[in-house]
């Protein structure tokens, strides 16, 4: 029996085509570090959150995540800067939550929850 090379090779180029193609590097999640502090235990009250972003190819874990927003939920309770430092506000209690914007999400992810005293 004669095989053809040209039909030995068929199967190779198409797996090969697969591998060729390369999908976008896409975001899976966002967490912060810390992802539950209590103000109290913190210098002057104030918490450095540090978001880390899991992406579904190489590297897997970006820390620190880029955001483009940083938010605190209820505002009344407590305020958050650009920078990811979150404070409460004087003379509130209860716990904030704590969300972060990232570029072409469109929306805020919540990463993290805030107690203040």
């Amino acid at each position: 029996m004669v095989l053809n090379a040209s039909l030995l090779a068929l199967p190779l180029l198409i797996l090969s085509a697969g591998c060729g193609s390369s999908s976008p590097r896409m975001l899976q999640s966002v967490i912060a570090n810390p992802a539950n502090a209590d103000a109290k235990n913190f210098p002057n009250g104030r918490v450095q959150f540090v978001p880390t972003g899991t992406y579904n190819k190489p590297p897997t874990t970006v820390t620190p995540q880029p955001v483009t927003a940083w938010a605190a939920s209820p505002s009344t309770l407590a305020t958050i800067d650009q920078t990811g430092v979150a404070e409460c506000l004087p003379g509130q209690m209860g716990t904030a939550t704590i969300r972060v914007g990232v570029a072409g999400d469109g929306g805020l992810i919540t990463v993290a929850q805030l107690t203040c005293p």
